[in-house]
This record gives structure tokens, C-alpha cells and sequence, in this order.
């Protein structure tokens, strides 16, 4: 009696550690199968922000050649032919107290004025500039144009940032800042413009306040995600494809503040403190 008690509870002893050992098995199944999913996962979206990361680099790659054909064909064909018309009006013969000059002379007033916007245009527009003037001027340049219409106070506050970051990254910069102004004259309503570029020891800040009408942040993103859409969502991603940042603080009717934080390029600084030594 006693043995068969033994044999079936041996039985039972076995067959309950095999199914232990049957769930354990497929517990640990479940558990590498679910990393591995998640690992596929985390590798699908590395792979298509790696994706739209060059895609975002071949289109801006091609603005900026679209910008510099246009910079150049303002400068060499729309501007020349201006200035030949307003150099024709100065010629052409008639009495000083005369309509027809008053007319001629708001005319060529007109005209030189939209000279001077178009060489404007071509200067923001030509990517070498930006190179050649530098980050800071460049900005400060885009400020004086909005400046000029009479219908905006502007303030630049800046640090010296020159050979902080290299070429590319002020390039994208300096795009981003001229998006954020045409958002800022295209939507903000606003009177004041406040822009301040600063550093710290690895990370230089690049700061747009506005006083205008304001907006919801959350509520324009998931509009402009599902619409595809560009503004805010496009200066979000150009941020992310230098390395940086990009804060906004926003509310209706209390204007709008971005915070783009970009880090310093540390070949580029090491290279300025060489030339410091020498």
C-alpha cells in the first residue's frame, strides 16, 4: 500500500515539475520573443528617423541650391534691370515744376526702393553670406529688413559665437530663424520681436519671444502631424537634425517664446583655440 502511495506521488511530484518546467519554458519564450519584437521595433524606428533625417538633408541641400540660383538671378537680372529703368528715368526730359516730374521722381523713389528690397532678398537668400558674415550678422541683418517696414520694434541681444559651430549647422540655423519670423509676420500679430543668442560652456541657446496673439503648442502639433504639414513641426525637426533642442511656450493672447538649444561644435572650437595660440 505504502509503495503505491510512493509511485503516485512520484507521479505526481514528476509531472507537476514538468509542467513547471513547460510554463517556465514558455514564460521564457514569451519573454524573448516580446525583446525581440520590441528590438525590431526600436531598429524600424532608428531605421526611419535615419530615413527622414536624409531625407530632410537632401531638401534642404536642394533649397539651398534653389536659393542660391534665385540669390543670383535677382542679383545679376531683376536687380540690373531695375537700375537700368531707374537710371533711364533720371534721363528722361522734362520740366522740374512740371506733374510729369513729380510723377517720374515718386516713381524712381518707388523703384529704388524695390531695388534695395531685392538686394536685400538676394542676400538672404545666397547661402555664402551666411558663411561669410557669420551667424549673429546674419541674424541681425533679417531683423533690420523686418525693422525697416515701421511695423515691428526689434531687439538682438548676442554673444560672440564665431567658430562655435561649423558652416552647415549656421546655415540651418540662420533657416530656422527666417521661418520663424515669416510665422512670426504671417500669424503672430504681434509689435515686438525679441531674439537673444547666447552660450554656455558646450551648448549655445538661440532664443524668438514675440508679443503677439498666441497659440496652442499641443493643438497646432497634432494638426500639422496629421496634415503633414511644415512650420512648426519643420523647425522641430531641422533642430533635431543638428543635435538640437526645441522648446516652445506659447498661450493665447500672451505671445510665444522659442528656445532652440544647439551643441557647440567641439572640432570648430578647438580649431579656434589653435588659431587663438598661433
Amino acid at each position: 500500500m505504502q509503495s503505491d502511495f510512493q509511485e503516485v506521488f512520484l507521479v505526481i511530484f514528476t509531472s507537476l515539475f514538468l509542467l513547471v518546467l513547460l510554463v517556465g519554458f514558455i514564460v521564457i519564450m514569451l519573454i524573448l520573443n516580446q525583446k525581440s519584437r520590441q528590438a525590431q521595433a526600436q531598429e524600424l524606428r532608428l531605421m526611419k528617423e535615419r530615413y527622414e533625417q536624409e531625407l530632410l538633408k537632401s531638401q534642404l541641400e536642394i533649397q539651398e541650391n534653389v536659393f542660391g540660383h534665385l540669390s543670383q538671378e535677382i542679383h545679376d537680372n531683376i536687380g540690373q534691370s531695375l537700375t537700368f529703368v531707374a537710371l533711364s528715368l533720371l534721363t528722361v526730359p522734362v520740366e522740374n515744376n512740371s506733374e510729369a516730374h513729380e510723377y517720374i521722381e515718386e516713381s524712381r523713389k518707388a523703384l529704388q526702393k524695390a531695388i534695395t528690397e531685392l538686394r536685400d532678398l538676394s542676400r538672404s537668400l545666397h547661402t555664402d553670406r551666411v558663411t561669410e558674415i557669420g551667424l549673429a550678422n546674419s541674424i541681425d541683418f533679417e531683423l533690420e529688413r523686418l525693422k525697416r517696414t515701421n511695423l515691428y520694434e526689434t531687439s538682438f541681444n548676442f554673444a560672440d559665437v564665431r567658430n562655435l559651430l561649423d558652416h552647415q549647422t549656421e546655415i540651418i540655423l540662420f533657416r530656422i530663424v527666417q521661418e520663424m519670423l515669416n510665422n512670426i509676420v504671417k500669424h503672430a500679430k504681434a509689435t515686438k520681436v525679441e531674439v537673444r543668442l547666447s552660450h554656455k560652456t558646450d551648448i549655445i541657446i538661440l532664443e524668438i519671444k514675440d508679443n503677439g496673439v498666441g497659440f496652442d503648442p499641443e493643438a497646432l502639433f497634432a494638426k500639422q502631424e496629421r496634415l503633414k504639414g511644415l512650420g512648426l513641426m519643420n523647425i522641430k525637426k531641422r533642430a533635431s537634425l543638428i543635435g538640437g533642442t526645441f522648446h516652445i511656450n506659447s498661450a493665447k493672447n500672451s505671445g510665444t517664446a522659442i528656445r532652440i538649444t544647439i551643441p557647440i561644435n567641439k572640432e570648430s572650437l578647438h580649431e579656434h583655440n589653435q588659431e587663438s595660440e598661433i
